[in-house]
């Protein structure tokens, strides 16, 4: 049986004395990528009252305040 084409890039990656996948891929100190946890009340109620803020927080359109300069012609006497 022949060897496939990935294993082959593994023993010559191993060859040339690079990085192992293998080793990347043994455990993860304890942590389990799967577990999820719920978020509580406070959490779901500030994700609710800052959804749309940090999206519009840059865009200033000018359009919102202005500054207006009347000037008026002065009587010399």
């Amino acid at each position: 049986m022949s060897k496939s084409q990935a294993q082959k890039q593994r023993q010559r990656h191993l060859r040339e004395g690079k990085l192992d996948p293998a080793i990347q891929r043994l455990h993860w100190n304890g942590v389990n990528p799967v577990s999820k946890k719920t978020p509580s009340l406070k959490e779901l109620q500030a994700k609710q009252l800052h959804k749309h803020k940090s999206r519009n927080l840059n865009h200033h359109h000018g359009d919102d305040s202005f500054f207006h300069v009347i000037v008026m012609p002065c009587s010399a006497a």
